[in-house]
């Protein structure tokens, strides 16, 4: 079986990480296959590194995606010579509309909390709409109600809890002590946002713990940070989808900070889902939904 996941990335690594996920709960599951992720991400070599095959793409305009133009695109070419079994499309539905029906495959759209003009886009020379029928499943990863039928599982996480370093080695590889509690200031999304966690990391906080940082902008970020959660008494992150359904998952004391985003609120999932928690990945899930 040959699965392909595709996806935008262009800015984060938050939907490389969902990729990531996939792949870790099709090897937990020792499924014969071959898994390849297609994004527009300059980071995937944090896919690499883990010895997944990623395939970048520079992003393509309207005009060489387009109904007359869409045959000669890279995106097009790419996915037709790699003949996906399984296409599972994160988010990116607008790039691949004009082919998709073209595709000899189960195609799987995953969606999370958006706004529903995400799923309606004018451009000078078109009107693009989503439509739910190129899809064999759609399937929504976290809480929420969109505008056509889906079919619910739990959020995707990178890793579950047995795969993840003990407190002891954690705080090993970290070097941190082992007589005081520690919290890690998780840093990701948008730069010029750095400085809103700064209200966060008072003089209270470091007094009671010790602190570390792991950010998307310099040379220390954990990645995946998760391995080293047993080594945290309290994260402060963004709540962006990976960095919050981690924090739930794995049942950490956590602060996560909502940030305004064009098509997703942030605020909503902080204020409906703080309390939420959840024992299965919904990675394990979307692998069954492929089987």
């Amino acid at each position: 079986m040959n699965i392909i996941f595709y996806t935008s990335g262009i800015s984060g690594t938050g939907r490389l990480i969902t990729g990531i996920a996939i792949y870790n709960a099709l090897q937990r599951r020792n499924i014969d296959c071959t898994f390849t992720m297609i994004t527009h991400s300059t980071s995937g070599c944090l896919a690499e590194e883990l010895g997944i095959e990623h395939v970048y793409l520079p992003l393509e305009n309207e005009a060489q995606l387009s109904k007359k133009h869409y045959h000669t695109s890279l995106l097009y070419h790419t996915l037709s010579v790699l003949k996906p079994d399984v296409l599972i499309v994160y988010l990116q539905w607008f790039t691949v509309c004009e082919f998709l029906d073209e595709l000899p495959c189960k195609k799987i759209f995953l969606v999370r909390q958006i706004d529903k003009r995400f799923f309606n886009i004018e451009t000078p020379e078109n009107y693009y709409e989503f439509n739910p029928r190129q899809y064999s499943s759609i399937i929504s990863i976290e809480p929420y109600d969109h505008p056509f039928e889906v079919m619910h599982i739990n959020p995707i996480i990178i890793k579950n809890p047995d795969e993840i370093l003990p407190a002891h080695s954690a705080k090993q590889k970290l070097n941190v002590p082992d007589d005081k509690p520690v919290c890690c200031i998780s840093i990701s999304g948008y730069e010029s946002e750095s400085e809103i966690y700064n209200k966060y990391y008072d003089e209270n906080i470091r007094k009671k713990y010790y602190c570390i940082t792991s950010s998307n902008y310099n040379t220390d970020l954990l990645f995946p940070i998760v391995d080293y959660f047993n080594a945290f008494d309290l994260v402060i992150c963004g709540a962006g989808y990976n960095s919050f359904w981690e924090t739930r998952f794995f049942n950490k004391k956590a602060i996560t900070i909502p940030f305004k985003r064009v098509f997703e609120d942030q605020f909503y999932r902080v204020n409906n889902f703080s309390e939420f928690t959840f024992s299965t990945n919904g990675a394990d899930q979307l692998v069954d939904i492929i089987l």
